[in-house]
């Protein structure tokens, strides 16, 4: 994982790397209301020397990263939301492959734990060049990496909406009596909690990086450890 950021707090120790000989952009123009398209981002790294790939509908982005570094890449970066790096970091830990974040979605959590500023999507482009390195670890679910944290049950139901990508807000609201009200059934998921107790329902489990402070869930989630991926 190389960034142009500080370590987070209590984070792996970060080394410094020479600038990467063959950079590749990965770019999802849909992330993050579509950040990458107004900040005209394949035209800036094109400026850079950087390869940009902007990913169309149906494309396989696993193929996508998988490709780039057949190439040669030293390392791949990718622009969009915590989802899509998760498929990209996957790729890249199996070939030993740096990869750079690059905040274009929407939350940006794992951006925001590596120290690095949500708002500059730009400006992550830097990493490319002289940079500081780290290793984290990958977690996965169900055989499927994540990077930062995964959810299961009520959020995961709404986020899946077609809608919800244009209408968040919208969305959640429409979604919350049915899925939360009087006549609702608690979401079929087994789990064990710190505690060792199992449980057989719950309206949501998040599996996560570490305590998310201020929030509880409806039912308790399920601790973890989560990552980016090692380059």
């Amino acid at each position: 994982m190389t960034g142009s950021g500080p370590s987070p707090t209590g984070g792996p120790a970060l080394r410094p790397v020479r600038p990467a000989g063959e950079s590749v952009l990965l770019i999802n123009p849909r992330s993050g209301g579509g950040k990458a398209e107004r900040l005209d981002l394949e035209a800036v790294c094109r400026a850079r020397g950087i390869e940009p790939v902007v990913l169309a509908r149906g494309d396989d982005l696993a193929a996508l990263a998988e490709a780039a570094v057949a190439r040669g890449a030293d390392a791949v970066g990718m622009a969009g939301g915590d989802g899509s790096l998760g498929v990209v970091a996957e790729v890249l830990a199996r070939h030993g492959v740096a990869m750079v974040v690059v905040p274009a979605g929407t939350r940006n959590h794992l951006a925001m734990d590596l120290g690095l500023d949500r708002g500059d999507v730009v400006g992550a482009l830097a990493a490319f060049g002289s940079a500081q390195e780290q290793d984290i670890d990958l977690a996965e679910v169900n055989g499927r990496v994540f990077v930062n944290n995964v959810s299961l049950g009520l959020y995961a139901e709404i986020v899946r909406s077609p809608e919800y990508r244009d209408a968040k807000l919208e969305t959640t609201l429409a979604a919350l009596p049915r899925l939360l009200g009087p006549r609702s059934r608690p979401f079929d998921l087994w789990y064990t909690d710190p505690d060792g107790k199992r449980h057989s329902a719950a309206q949501v489990v998040q599996v996560s990086n570490g305590a998310y402070g201020g929030c509880r869930p409806a039912s308790p989630g399920a601790p973890g450890s989560t990552a980016a991926c090692s380059g």
